[in-house]
């Protein structure tokens, strides 16, 4: 059984402040008489939700080409919960309970509660959400060297209010070594990613030298 756990790519999807939003514009062919309709349609790597690779924030680092294939596969992945609330961070004593996960799972989603807002309260999703702290990344490595990619329920590990932090949290995830992978502004709401090792299945929506990419990511389930 698959189930999405990626937002549609659409104008009305919530952005981290700063990044561009989705246009779509219709063009109209050269041709006389041809009435096939077409779009050009441009979006942010950062849009909706996205995968960062190490070239976001780590000179020299790899890109989406480099790093992914059109099919990257991760198992098991787990997806534990910490409740957050707006700001607040996620820092190394709200993983302690839940080592056996961290320990065993080449993924993990952290599931905050903040996506129930992406309907309800687009800008509080964007602008005040809960963040992770840089602290993070060194304690999953140490947990367990095999954890390439985090994913989450925020629209990013950062939050604006915080840039010097957020900054420094990209850094520790995507720069260290070994590389662990970010998937941000996912949809965690189905309750059985909680019970049980599932697999992820990321498709890249564009398949280049990017720093980051709009994916589409499925859970499969046996």
């Amino acid at each position: 059984m698959l189930i999405p756990i990626s937002y549609p790519l659409n104008r009305a999807a919530p952005l981290y402040p700063g990044t561009e939003p989705l246009t779509i514009t219709p063009t109209k062919s050269l041709e006389a008489g041809d009435d096939e309709e077409k779009s050009q349609i441009t979006f942010s790597s950062h849009a909706g939700t996205h995968i960062d690779l190490p070239r976001h924030f780590c000179p020299g680092g790899g890109s989406v080409r480099a790093l992914l294939a059109p099919e990257a596969v991760f198992e098991p992945a787990r997806c534990i919960e910490v409740p957050k609330e707006r700001e607040e961070p996620i820092r190394i004593q709200d993983l302690l309970p839940h080592l056996d996960a961290i320990r065993c799972a080449r993924a993990l989603f952290i599931r905050t509660g903040s996506g129930l807002l992406r309907g309800t309260d687009p800008d509080a999703y964007a602008e005040r959400h809960p963040w992770v702290h840089h602290e993070v990344p060194g304690f999953l490595r140490m947990q367990n060297p095999a954890l390439r990619l985090l994913g989450i329920d925020t629209i990013s590990i950062a939050v604006p209010a915080k840039p010097e932090e957020g900054a420094e949290a990209h850094r520790a995830f995507l720069c260290g070594s070994p590389h662990i992978f970010l998937l941000e502004d996912v949809d965690l709401s189905y309750g059985r990613l909680l019970e049980e090792p599932w697999t992820l299945r990321i498709y890249p929506t564009v398949f280049d030298d990017l720093e980051a990419v709009p994916v589409v990511a499925l859970a499969e389930f046996e």
